[in-house]
């Protein structure tokens, strides 16, 4: 059975805009919920900065990121997704998915190289990238 990413139609707006509002720049936010079965259940975004200020790759600070991951540990939620825009169509990069293997959520990577944006979710399950179906709600 696929995995499916479950978020709310408005949070991937949101997500859009943050990423038009970063162009050049990559944007970055991180995904919160919880994992049920074969579905991620995203029931938070927090938009941020990315601190590597670049077209290629991005970065979080690192002391926001544990305060987050802290605050969701509180509420009974749990890092399930990472998200971030690419110059380039939606598609996990080499550096992707290095970070990938050190951070084992989803990835959703979102795109506008075709005008309009695009995203797309991905799963690296050791070797293998599996492609998250997005569900939004």
């Amino acid at each position: 059975m696929q995995i499916a990413l479950r978020l709310p139609r408005a949070a991937l707006e949101g997500l859009h805009n943050h990423a038009e509002e970063a162009l050049p720049l990559e944007s970055v936010a991180l995904l919160f919920g919880n994992v049920k079965d074969v579905e991620v259940v995203v029931t938070r975004v927090e938009l941020l900065e990315n601190v590597a200020a670049s077209t290629t790759s991005f970065a979080v600070d690192p002391e926001r990121e544990y305060h987050l991951l802290m605050d969701a540990e509180d509420r009974g939620e749990e890092m399930v997704g990472i998200f971030h825009s690419h110059p380039a169509p939606p598609r996990p990069s080499s550096r992707d998915l290095r970070n990938m293997r050190l951070n084992p959520v989803v990835w959703a990577i979102a795109s506008k190289s075709t005008g309009s944006w695009e995203t797309r979710a991905f799963l690296l399950e050791g070797e293998d990238l599996t492609n998250v179906r997005i569900v939004l709600t």
